[in-house]
């Protein structure tokens, strides 16, 4: 399922979850208090939960496609508070507006309100819309916290966290990658060290959507350096995690102008892969994160070393090579074997092209 219907699905499933709460909380229960105050008709819960979902669903899709149209790249780029203060009132200022033209149409349509301005009146007037608007302002600020604080984490890391999957350590079959920038020590003492962190962040916010693309997570940063993951199916599935190198590499060639006028220089990544048996953990108390341990990570920190070496940008390991099929858009060559730092044994090398 690719990343904008991910994100359509879960806005529905949260909006429909909270329209139901609303009506949980707002009408159940009404009966017990009818010693205090006298309904003037019975209340058809029915019909309020069948207005909920509308309401919800309608909400879900205008707002998947606010989510949609303020996806750009410039407003990435903004600060954490700056993306959920935009994002909540286009939220909010969405979610007015589509639930004052329902209700609206409601009482056109019911014939409650056959005048379209003093339907319209009524709507805006009423407590209950007023309690439903509060209701979904503050439910529009907690969904938008919840998106932002799961990119921070990284996408899937805080469900992870809240299941408590890895609070017990488990065992998981894992490719890694360690991508780092080419000629980094150079690069900064040209650019300075501001500029040079500015750089850094411009070329990981390109490799974002490629991440998603190929299926593949992002474990760490490191200075100038990106760890990925992949589960090892999604990882040699479609060759996700060698399309991903190229497709990132092929991103930046795409924006060397804009890296040209804004920093005289055009990043080039190179890479090194491994893939293994890792088991991973939940660690941390004041800062928690799911963590890998393992000689493979080790391992393929140091084929990326090896890049420099041999002259060339993308590396991996035989266990990789081993697992990886053979569909005929890579160009994969045997180096040698080497002796890498902290292994015992030689490690047969591999480089990696695409075809010609």
């Amino acid at each position: 399922m690719n990343k904008r219907l991910k994100e359509i699905r879960f806005n529905l499933i949260a909006w429909l979850i909270a329209g139901n709460m609303f009506v949980v909380f707002r009408f159940f229960g009404m009966y017990d208090f009818e010693q205090y105050f006298i309904l003037k008709k019975p209340i058809e819960m029915e019909l309020m939960f069948l207005e909920a979902n509308v309401v919800a669903v309608v909400n879900g899709l205008l707002l998947s496609i606010v989510d949609i149209l303020l996806d750009t790249p410039k407003l990435k780029r903004e600060s954490f508070r700056y993306i959920l203060t935009i994002k909540s009132i286009a939220y909010i200022v969405t979610m007015f507006i589509s639930i004052v033209s329902i209700f609206v149409l409601h009482g056109i349509i019911t014939g409650r309100d056959n005048n379209l301005l003093y339907s319209l009146n009524y709507t805006l007037n009423s407590q209950y819309t007023l309690a439903l608007y509060l209701y979904g302002a503050f439910i529009s600020l907690l969904i938008n916290f919840l998106k932002e604080v799961n990119k921070k984490f990284g996408p899937g890391i805080l469900v992870k966290l809240f299941s408590g999957r890895y609070y017990n350590p488990r065992v998981e079959e894992r490719i890694f990658m360690f991508i780092d920038l080419k000629a980094s020590t150079t690069i900064a003492e040209k650019l300075g060290h501001i500029k040079y962190s500015r750089l850094i962040q411009d070329c990981f916010y390109d490799v974002t959507d490629v991440v998603a693309r190929y299926r593949a997570e992002i474990y760490q940063y490191v200075g100038d350096e990106i760890v990925l993951t992949w589960e090892l199916e999604k990882g040699i599935e479609n060759d996700n995690c060698f399309k991903f190198f190229f497709e990132f590499k092929k991103k930046l060639e795409s924006l060397s102008d804009y890296y040209k006028d804004k920093y005289g220089v055009v990043p080039v990544f190179k890479a090194g892969m491994n893939c293994g048996t890792v088991t991973v953990a939940e660690i941390g108390e004041l800062k928690k994160e799911i963590a890998y341990h393992g000689d493979v990570i080790n391992t393929a920190s140091r084929i990326q070393d090896q890049c420099n070496e041999h002259n060339k940008p993308f590396l991996i390991s035989n266990n990789l090579y081993r697992k990886m099929p053979r569909t005929g858009f890579f160009k994969i060559d045997l180096i040698g074997e080497m002796m890498l730092k902290g292994k015992l044994n030689p490690v047969a090398i591999y480089s990696v092209d695409i075809c010609k």
